[in-house]
């Protein structure tokens, strides 16, 4: 069977086509994976600086001194109770969450410099 003249440039058509594609394709497929790689990064340093500043908020919630709600019988209102802790481990604890939150500071500070500037690409 003869190819016609009306066949050939349809064969052609559909070879650039599929190389249009394909290079779609792999465009894609790159773009794709270059912001699977920002997003690991993002996730993993949201995940540092979030979980840092989360365990500075449980240690200086726990270490404040936790307050007791006990209902009085005849009161309906709440008599709240206090338990004080000595200067020591007042200053034991100060000391943790300084560091926690120099931890917590670093990786912001490596976070927000790793970040690329938006005004630098527009």
């Amino acid at each position: 069977m003869k190819q016609t003249s009306k066949t050939k440039p349809l064969s052609k058509r559909k070879q650039e086509l599929y190389q249009r594609s394909t290079q779609f394709r792999s465009a894609l497929t790159s773009d794709l994976n270059d912001m699977k790689i920002d997003v690991e990064r993002w996730g993993k340093n949201f995940l540092i600086v979030g979980g840092s500043l989360y365990m500075v908020y449980k240690l200086l919630k726990l270490f404040k001194g936790s307050e007791e709600i006990s209902p009085a019988e005849d009161n309906p209102q709440a008599i709240v109770v206090t338990k004080e802790s000595s200067a020591i481990v007042s200053k034991i604890k100060e000391q943790i969450a300084l560091f926690l939150l120099a931890i917590a500071f670093k990786k912001l500070k490596e976070f927000i410099k790793d970040t690329p500037d938006d005004e630098a690409h527009s």
